[in-house]
């Protein structure tokens, strides 16, 4: 009698996991090239709406919501790859203090034109190689007025180690246009397409021992109920978070997001007043937890 009653308890859940498998098949237009591949992708979309209810029921009050997106089908190692960043080793071409005195109570850069479309390609790029490209063209935008977008491919073809990405885009004299250098070739052809912009580090700053496997532009910080938080731009397409951009609490370093803070600037204006420097930030952070919460959480 015991089992039977487990059988009927357990039946209902399983019955609507398979209802929301194949609705999640149907919204996302998901092919598997196997049954295997089905099955293993199945499995592991049942444990991620699995750890996401079980957020939810035990985090009643938390501070943003959850629910199935394009994601729910991946492992967090298959979002979060790429070999992990000891803070100490972390390139200071120069360093520099900051003046962060009279700033607005918030910013949101993407109103002003300055920042590009969500990454959405394949995965398996070194995350590094998308967000310094899309930080520099940033500064492009915010000093030129001229967004345009530069070659993702190239910095991943010649920057292979992420702890050095800056300093080697600034050793190839910038980035280039994505239209010179549209797809990676796994191998470095730096004289492939001339640069547009040019870029100096200015400041690297590091507080705490540990390891960075995860990177993420800054756009913009503000106040939502009374929660101070950054928001930032992650590469996982707008069908994640908000539209591909997410919040995270400001004034506490959450999952280390302060740790390690990493700014350029155009070093044909190294001289000129840094009228940019708190706004054109990338953050390069974190330990996994952040990767794993932001993940299975939206």
């Amino acid at each position: 009698m015991q089992l039977f009653v487990f059988l009927l308890l357990f039946s209902p859940i399983v019955g609507d996991l398979s209802f929301e498998w194949n609705k999640f098949k149907r919204d996302y237009n998901k092919h598997y090239g196997t049954i295997a591949e089905e099955n293993e992708r199945k499995e592991i979309f049942f444990n991620n709406v699995h750890r996401m209810r079980s957020y939810q029921q035990t985090h009643p009050k938390a501070t943003f919501k959850m629910s199935i997106n394009h994601l729910m089908d991946r492992r967090i190692e298959e979002l979060v790859s790429g070999p992990k960043l000891s803070f100490q080793s972390l390139p200071a071409s120069s360093k520099s203090s900051v003046d962060v005195k009279n700033l607005p109570k918030s910013l949101d850069w993407r109103t002003r034109n300055v920042i590009s479309p969500v990454y959405s390609g394949e995965r398996g790029v070194i995350v590094t190689a998308i967000v310094s490209t899309e930080l520099v063209e940033s500064l492009h935008a915010i000093e030129t007025g001229n967004l345009v977008k530069g070659s993702i491919s190239r910095v991943y073809d010649c920057c292979q180690q992420p702890i050095d990405a800056f300093d080697c885009i600034q050793n190839m004299s910038g980035i280039c246009y994505n239209s010179d250098y549209p797809t990676a070739l796994d191998q470095c052809e730096p004289d492939k397409c001339k640069p547009f912009t040019t870029v100096r580090i200015y400041d690297v700053s590091s507080c705490s021992e540990g390891q960075v496997d995860y990177v993420v532009q800054i756009v913009g910080y503000g106040v939502e109920k009374d929660i101070p938080y950054w928001l930032c731009k992650n590469s996982w397409s707008e069908e994640w978070g908000e539209k591909g951009f997410f919040r995270i609490a400001r004034g506490k370093n959450m999952c280390n997001i302060a740790t390690v803070v990493i700014q350029v600037a155009n070093s044909k204006k190294s001289d000129a007043p840094r009228r940019y420097s708190i706004v054109s930030m990338s953050f390069a952070f974190t330990l996994a937890i952040i990767s794993r919460k932001i993940t299975t959480y939206y």
